[in-house]
Formats: structure tokens, C-alpha cells, sequence
């Protein structure tokens, strides 16, 4: 289980103290940053209205891909690991 950045919760939802005003659980490459979701694709919870996986295994946050270049779902249309 992950823990929000910004105060150490354990759940997903409303955060006072991110930017964003949601947790953030940026430990765990396998769900989304602001639900906790395994899949890719839209998000209500995401500021961006689009998962945003955690960093690691070598995959773009954004849609879980393995390589470079362009990314659709990105907002800087860029794959980001």
C-alpha cells in the first residue's frame, strides 16, 4: 500500500496540502496517482482527466508504455517514465 506525498494518507480522494488538492501516490507504478486504478485512460480524480501511473518499471506514466517518443495521452505529448 502507498502513501499520498503530501501527508502520508493511505487513501485516495480530497488532500489539503497538494497542489492539486488530491493524495498523490507516486510510489507505485502499477496503479494511478490519484485513484489507485490498475488501467490507463480517463480519471475523474486526475487534475489531468487522465491516469497518471506512478514512476518506475520503466514505463510511461501515462499510458504504460515501454518506449520513446510520442505519447497521445500525455499532456506534453511525450512518454514519461
Amino acid at each position: 500500500m502507498s502513501n499520498c506525498r503530501y501527508c502520508g494518507s493511505t487513501t485516495y480522494g480530497s488532500c489539503p496540502h497538494s497542489p492539486y488538492k488530491v493524495h498523490e501516490h507516486i510510489e507505485d507504478e502499477r496503479r494511478c496517482e490519484f485513484c489507485g486504478s490498475s488501467t490507463y485512460g480517463s480519471c475523474p480524480k486526475s487534475p489531468f482527466g487522465i491516469h497518471r501511473h506512478g514512476h518506475g518499471g520503466n514505463k510511461c506514466v501515462w499510458c504504460g508504455s515501454t518506449s520513446i517518443g510520442s505519447c497521445p495521452k500525455s499532456p506534453n505529448k511525450i512518454h514519461e517514465r
